[in-house]
């Protein structure tokens, strides 16, 4: 699993291009690069699909990776609005060092550009609660207390999944631009290291 949303991102965008391909696009894969917020939940469905599989082999549910509590319900609410704010500082924080370090700028390029409205609309409305979710179930479900249980070391655990969690990023989108791709990877690394030690 700790490769499975970068082989699922690139397997994503190449359908996608495939389309512009068709559409006798010059730049197909170029132009895939922008519906990743559409794209993404293809990426959420083959992880879903592979935790699924997974966790029925373990003998649990998909949704044990979830952790949900309904006597925790009400702490868990208050902590998780607690944390945004937090998670903010620390997801802006690691664009904005890593926008200065590699562009000189606060804020690096993004290649999310124009999108029709109802894709737009689903990027913003819909996407990022089935990607953070799927997101949390794949690192802090899944691989963490499984590399706690294999490294015997829930720092070591943190650490190998902060990276493999920062590392995803760099192909989604797969842009081939060496300096963007190491914005993409470094950006991350601040926030996923929070969210895998809390």
């Amino acid at each position: 699993m700790r490769f499975a949303r970068a082989a699922c991102a690139v397997g994503a965008q190449a359908l996608v291009a495939a389309v512009f391909a068709l559409r006798s696009s010059p730049t197909p894969w170029h132009d895939a690069e922008p519906w990743l917020p559409v794209y993404g939940t293809l990426i959420d469905a083959g992880c879903l699909a592979l935790l699924w599989r997974l966790t029925r082999r373990e003998g649990i549910r998909l949704f044990d990776l979830v952790g949900f509590e309904r006597a925790r319900l009400v702490r868990d609410a208050l902590l998780g609005v607690a944390f945004i704010p937090v998670s903010l500082g620390f997801i802006l924080g690691g664009i904005y060092a890593t926008g200065w370090i590699l562009y000189g700028t606060l804020t690096p390029p993004y290649l999310f550009g124009p999108l029709p409205l109802p894709a737009a609309l689903y990027g913003v409305l819909v996407w990022p609660f089935i990607w953070g979710l799927t997101e949390q179930m794949v690192c802090n479900g899944n691989l963490v207390p499984r590399f706690q249980v294999l490294c015997r070391s829930t720092s070591l655990a943190i650490a190998i999944v902060a990276f493999a969690w920062s590392l995803q990023h760099v192909v989604m989108p797969l842009t081939f631009d060496a300096r963007f791709m190491a914005s993409r990877l470094l950006s991350p690394v601040p926030y996923s290291g929070f969210a895998a030690f809390v």
